[in-house]
């Protein structure tokens, strides 16, 4: 009897270890930062431009999806990035006019969904 108490004992305390080192700590979407480049540097309307956002404050997969919601006048258009690693994603796009653009990135992943808007300058 005193053995089956040692092994009911030993038991929960390895299930309790397994689902402690299971758990990844929660993201804290506050913390998450995306930084948005170009390439060119310059925007050139009617020139194809590649954007590209890196994040930190968290690490992205490359099952996470990003998308990127570019806006003049409320008008959206919306396209997918590609997963370049190192937490960083990418995608090409041709500005039609120039002016100033909102760019929303989205991220979907990890059980998270978060959005941050940066504007760009379109010559």
């Amino acid at each position: 009897m005193k053995a089956k108490g040692v092994a009911i004992v030993t038991f929960m305390i390895v299930l309790s270890l397994l689902i402690g080192c299971s758990k990844e700590a929660p993201v804290q979407v506050d913390d998450v930062e995306a930084s948005l480049t170009t390439n060119p540097e310059t925007i050139v309307a009617g020139r194809p431009v590649e954007l590209q956002v890196a994040f930190t404050g968290m690490q992205v997969s490359e099952k996470a999806t990003v998308t990127f919601d570019i806006r003049a006048d409320d008008k959206p258009e919306l396209f997918d990035a590609v997963y370049k690693g190192d937490n960083v994603f990418s995608g090409s796009f041709t500005f039609s006019d120039k002016g100033k653009y909102s760019v929303y990135v989205h991220l979907f992943g990890n059980d998270v969904h978060l959005t941050r808007k940066k504007t760009v300058e379109v010559k």
